[in-house]
């Protein structure tokens, strides 16, 4: 699940990044709602469906939005009165949309409990507050090195603001926790096991500190701490590049292979960031031939999304090596896996980078972490899109670690590329009942990709940590580096025993 996609997707073609305490306690009034079968793209399992309608604003009534949700029923539902409820990453992605990766992750704890999805205010089916981003074709052959970068961001955020239409400090984190109570109440929930992942940890955590009497436990997965900065993430970026680096250094035949490949890597953004390179390229799902012209950005954001698994990160080094002799098709596959901006709602991304985190950018903040490029691209369009949306500043408070006695389970990955395993240990400061495990390989959301989901069941079933059993999140799960674009190439000394 992506964490803060930027507004500037066109650009880059890449995904970046007093009303906490007013809200505090506030009660939903429970609604009657109709319940009706309904499916999901890439989901095979029948969901059961529905919507509360919630005041747009806590100050007014005037206006309401609807907020869908569906309910994914437990294998065998042996705790009619619990559920777990998921909260989607991005920010900006469709709960609902991502049905069937939450029922791949939460798979030991449907086996006795029913699952809720809720597509956050501004996402999915929930006033949907998506600006257009182009199609593949005009991302593809976009020069973004060609013109101003504050006028061309200026000239998008006004167009997107006014195609939507709407003052975004009704979307924020604060603002949507109380839409995930009335869904409990409306279904008739006593008590809720939360699961967040990337984004969806920060939304986990404002719903606990708004509604602790409503939560049984927490599981964070790749976790947001509330007082964090998100242009920290450009230091998460570089730190899980250079462990690629390290790791084909330490590979014998991927160093054989690319025996320079961090220096290649320099090498051609220098290239690009001097000129851009325009080639002739097939679309990665047409295959028709279409235009790229290939920036700096545009290369770093394909390493970049590359990162979060391990099918992709495992083709970085081919990519690389490919492009620095002038052949860009792995790229051009990793450009058109990356082009998920669909699947985020960008209006509502910027609700909350805007309201949340642009605020809280002190000059150390922006000193320290402007020396990355992401960090400091990140700072530069939160500066220029900020003003321009205008969203009222969540309250201080909004940014204290949440404190609780409430059982919670962190789960981090130890080349994780968005939400490093120390920011799991800063959000957990104030939590008094509470495990962090960090599986050394996984990369980003640990629970898709280790045995963390059956972890995660044992522990909403027991609510404790003693008896977990974690040893499996050793186990490395990295993928062989692609020696060719037809995949990893055998040691020399496995090839001799097999002939």
């Amino acid at each position: 699940m992506n964490l803060f996609g930027n507004q500037l997707v066109k650009l880059f073609g890449i995904s970046l990044t007093s009303l906490a305490i007013a809200y505090s306690g506030i009660s939903c009034a429970q609604q009657e709602v109709a319940l009706e079968a309904c499916y999901v793209e890439g989901f095979e399992d029948r969901l059961m469906c529905g919507s509360v309608s919630q005041p747009l604003s806590k100050k007014s009534s005037a206006n309401n939005v609807d907020i869908h949700f569906a309910v994914i029923p437990a294998i065998k539902n042996m705790h009619p009165k619990e559920a777990v409820l998921a909260f989607a990453g991005g920010p900006g992605q469709s709960a609902i949309e991502v049905a069937a990766i939450f029922a791949r992750n939460l798979k030991y704890a449907r086996e006795s409990r029913d699952i809720i999805l809720v597509d956050q205010r501004g996402t999915g089916k929930s006033q949907l507050l998506q600006c257009d981003s182009g199609t593949v074709e005009e991302q593809f052959k976009f020069n973004d090195q060609a013109l101003s970068f504050v006028a061309f961001t200026k000239e998008e955020t006004n167009t997107c603001k006014e195609q939507l239409g709407i003052d975004l400090s009704y979307f924020t984190t604060v603002a949507a926790a109380s839409d995930f109570e009335a869904v409990r109440l409306a279904l008739g929930y006593e008590k809720l096991h939360l699961y967040g992942a990337s984004y969806g940890t920060r939304i986990a955590q404002e719903y606990l500190r708004q509604y602790p009497d409503s939560v049984a436990s927490a599981t964070l997965d790749g976790v947001v701490p509330m007082q964090q900065s998100l242009v920290a993430i450009g230091d998460a970026i570089d730190n899980a590049l250079n462990e690629v680096f390290l790791d084909c250094m330490a590979e014998k035949s991927c160093l054989s292979q690319y025996p320079s490949l961090a220096d290649d890597y320099q090498k051609l953004l220098e290239q690009l960031r001097e000129t851009p390179i325009t080639v002739n390229i097939r679309h990665p799902r047409t295959f028709k031939e279409i235009p790229l012209v290939l920036t700096e950005s545009k290369l770093r954001g394909a390493v970049r999304m590359a990162l979060y698994g391990h099918t992709t990160r495992s083709l970085i080094p081919l990519v690389i090596d490919s492009a620095v002799k002038g052949n860009y098709s792995p790229l051009v596959g990793l450009l058109g896996n990356e082009q998920t901006l669909g699947s985020i709602a960008m209006g509502m991304h910027s609700a909350i980078t805007c309201g949340e985190d642009w605020p809280n950018l002190t000059e150390a903040d922006r000193k320290q972490f402007g020396q990355s490029y992401f960090g400091k691209m990140m700072i530069e369009s939160l500066d220029t899109v900020c003003p321009i949306w205008d969203v009222e500043p969540v309250e201080h408070d909004f940014y204290k670690p949440v404190k609780t006695d409430i059982p919670i389970l962190l789960l981090s990955g130890g080349l994780d590329p968005a939400t490093p395993p120390s920011w799991a240990d800063l959000a957990m400061v104030s939590f008094s009942n509470a495990k962090h495990l960090v599986s050394p390989s996984a990369t980003h959301g640990v629970a898709a990709q280790t045995c963390a989901n059956k972890i995660i069941g044992q522990f909403i079933d027991s609510l404790t940590f003693a008896d977990l059993d974690t040893d499996c999140l050793d186990k490395d799960n990295r993928k062989q580096y692609f020696m060719n674009i037809n995949g990893p190439v055998a040691h020399q000394e496995t090839e001799q025993q097999n002939d």
